[in-house]
């Protein structure tokens, strides 16, 4: 039996060390990365209508300008408006399922008087008008510096046309450039795909289930159009969830109410299946449904709100990396395999 010895150089050696540094200090900075990584996707989602913009003769500053305050109006129209409202049906909502299970014998109101709680002082804040729209953000994410951060950030990266990418050369190896901008291309342009037919189909669902609700009689109409147009991002799992709440509080009033929201969810999903995805997806987006899932389940995990809103995009990323290691180890067993 032959003895083998592996032999480790100091150059090898020390690029462990430094990775394993790297590594450190990228978890001391975690905070700071979160912001520069949410501050990429925004300029990303950005960067369409601002180009867009752009092409038809407005200046990119504007542009930018533009589009962040109608962000932030809408945004604000929101939280001032119809967000306080779904919120207390929320609320009421909740406390009808507690008598509902209680009387069927589970008993899960103490778990939820401290959420009943949170509910109630983020309602008040809202309807009291005295609370910053950033404010209320931060507390959703991090803090008021932090979204602060994330806006200034994403901004400078907007204005600059292709921002992301000229960032992208200055931060990395030029060996890497041509590599790192074609993964950062073609994961712009999936995410973006995703981003506007997941938008288009919530809006649309959302509004669908909030009028056909409304119709019937059923109670909560709109926070159960809201959750219903939410979990339409989350493939297969949240509009079956969506649709058997709605079912169930539909059931409390009468037998008949529950059918009809039933039927009402039935249509509503053959119309998004036969009609809005092959419409809105016409063209293949590449995000696979049990990726999305995945990818916002760990990101939930992991980091709160903010690894929900970097799920997607990670996993898109990581899936790009994966496809072109796959192309590059193809290539070469290929030409192994024709010498």
């Amino acid at each position: 039996m032959t003895q083998q010895n592996i032999e480790i150089s100091w150059v090898s050696l020390w690029r462990v060390i430094l990775m394993l540094a790297l590594g450190f200090a990228l978890f001391l900075m975690r905070e700071t990365v979160s912001i520069l990584l949410l501050a990429l996707l925004v300029s990303t989602i950005f960067d369409r209508p601002v180009d867009a913009l752009e092409r038809y003769g407005v200046p990119r500053i504007l542009g930018t300008i533009l589009i962040y305050i109608f962000t932030f109006v809408l945004l604000a129209f929101l939280f001032y408006t119809v967000i306080p409202i779904a919120i207390i049906e929320f609320n009421n909502l909740l406390k009808n399922l507690s008598g509902i299970l209680e009387g069927s014998g589970f008993t899960i109101s103490g778990g939820l008087s401290f959420f009943n709680t949170d509910i109630k002082y983020f309602t008040e804040t809202l309807l009291s008008g005295g609370v910053p729209l950033i404010e209320i953000l931060g507390s959703l994410v991090g803090g008021v510096t932090f979204i602060l951060a994330v806006i200034v950030l994403s901004f400078y990266l907007t204005v600059s046309r292709d921002g992301v990418s000229k960032f992208l050369v200055a931060i990395f190896p030029e060996a890497m450039e041509k590599k790192i901008l074609s993964l950062y291309t073609r994961t712009k342009t999936r995410i973006g795909k995703w981003f506007q037919a997941q938008i288009i189909l919530s809006l649309v669902v959302g509004t669908f289930a909030f009028v056909g609700l409304s119709l019937l009689g059923v109670k909560y109409a709109l926070v159960l159009g809201l959750i219903a147009g939410v979990l339409e991002l989350i493939p297969i799992v949240g509009p079956i969830f969506a649709g058997a709440l709605a079912v169930s509080i539909g059931m409390t009033s009468s037998l008949t109410l529950g059918v009809y929201a039933l039927i009402l969810f039935l249509g509503i999903q053959q119309l998004e299946n036969n009609v809005l995805v092959p419409l809105v997806m016409r063209r293949h987006t590449g995000v696979h449904p049990v990726m999305i899932l995945i990818s916002i389940l760990g990101g939930a995990q992991i980091a709160g709100v903010v690894g929900v809103l970097l799920a997607v995009p990670t996993a898109v990323f990581l899936q790009e990396m994966a496809e072109e290691w796959m192309s590059v180890k193809s290539k070469k067993s290929g030409g192994k395999l024709a010498v």
